[in-house]
């Protein structure tokens, strides 16, 4: 391997890739050293690769081989993703991807392409979500060594703003809860039928901090009701293009245990009283499974539009903000970090301080005053 001078007077470059001969032409000796010089820094550096791979591989024939790496094992190789984040990466490809790189060789995939690209958005969102999955592709082909580095990783040369958040996440105090689940269980859409069971899961929801797909998923075996009421999460209740799933499993791929207030259980106890062990907890009022836009749309919004309408300061909320309610009422109760940790379901404590430290923050007054009172004592 080396430059060699031909008898045509050109200067060759001759050297390998995993294993395949590689012969690289150049017209003057100079420029021949200066391109064998690069081979030798990138094969040291460990990025050397076959770009002929880049010139006949099409875009759309590594998002084939991507989507199923996904599907078997995941981004990071250790377990599969969930069907809804195959789902979701599969519609932003045939939306915003597919359409712009489908046939396009890996090679021809430049900045200015890319930055082409992003001008034809008229969201935000939607462009930092897919140039993010773009990204993503690209890196497995850089893995994959079909390409040398990926130019989707670089957001600033790209100009993708960093978003601004959109609103702020509220908790609601206790009362408020209350005057929420009262309006929820004023009905939908199903006239002379009872919606109590929507106030229910508006508290259910409100004090076990349990995400919108677990409550939906929640099985009546699921629930220990009495001296020590609990919930065992384990399941959740998805939406896959358009079709739920019941799936054995939580966000944190793990179950956790999370305590039942207890009047909030003797409410539950008397809704699911007779109901099979496989019996959904939460339906609608003709007893088919719930879907968040449904619910959202005709019972969330208009109860919390009658709350503000009767208190000027109940804030404007998402279903998300009633798992913030849950950790602000257990902080308020002077629970522990670790069932505050469970009732978040994160993996780690440290996550949910990260999270919820604003509402710890009464906290550092009270142990200063409770450490006042331990010295005056002495």
């Amino acid at each position: 391997m080396g430059v060699k001078k031909l008898e045509n007077g050109k200067y060759q470059v001759d050297y390998r890739i995993d294993g395949k001969r590689i012969f690289k032409r150049f017209s003057t000796l100079r420029a021949a050293k200066e391109y064998f010089q690069g081979v030798e820094a990138a094969k040291a550096g460990g990025t050397l690769i076959d770009t002929r791979k880049s010139g006949k591989m099409r875009f759309h024939d590594l998002y084939q081989e991507w989507i199923q790496r996904i599907e078997t094992s995941g981004a990071g190789g250790a377990r599969p993703a969930s069907p809804v984040t195959v789902a979701g990466y599969r519609r932003i490809y045939t939306t915003h991807i597919q359409p712009h790189f489908e046939n396009r060789p890996l090679a021809q995939i430049t900045l200015p392409v890319v930055n082409e690209w992003l001008k034809t958005f008229r969201s935000d969102d939607s462009r930092r979500r897919s140039y993010r999955q773009l990204g993503r592709m690209l890196q497995h082909a850089v893995d994959r060594g079909y390409i040398a580095t990926n130019i989707a990783r670089n957001p600033t040369v790209n100009n993708i703003p960093t978003p601004e958040p959109v609103r702020e996440g509220s908790a609601l105090t206790a009362g408020q809860l209350r005057m929420l689940a009262g309006e929820c269980a004023r009905g939908g859409r199903y006239d002379g039928k009872s919606h109590e069971s929507y106030g229910l899961l508006i508290l259910f929801a409100g004090t076990t901090g349990l995400r919108w797909s677990e409550i939906a998923g929640l099985r009546t075996a699921s629930l220990t009701l009495g001296a020590r009421s609990e919930v065992r999460v384990q399941s959740t209740l998805v939406p896959v293009d358009g079709r739920q799933q019941l799936r054995e499993t939580t966000k944190g791929r793990r179950p956790r245990t999370v305590p039942i207030p207890q009047t909030v259980a003797s409410v539950l106890a008397n809704h699911i009283e007779g109901a099979s062990d496989g019996a959904l907890v939460f339906t609608s009022p003709s007893g088919r499974e719930l879907r968040a836009s449904n619910f959202a749309r005709r019972v969330f919004h208009p109860a919390i539009e009658r709350c503000q309408a009767a208190d000027s300061t109940f804030p404007r909320i998402v279903f998300h903000d009633l798992r913030r309610t849950a950790v602000s009422l257990a902080i308020s109760g002077n629970a522990n970090v670790k069932v505050v940790q469970q009732i978040a379901g994160h993996k780690s404590a440290v996550t949910t301080m990260d999270v919820y430290a604003h509402y710890y923050e009464d906290d550092l007054h009270s142990s200063a005053q409770a450490v006042d009172r331990m010295l005056s004592a002495g």
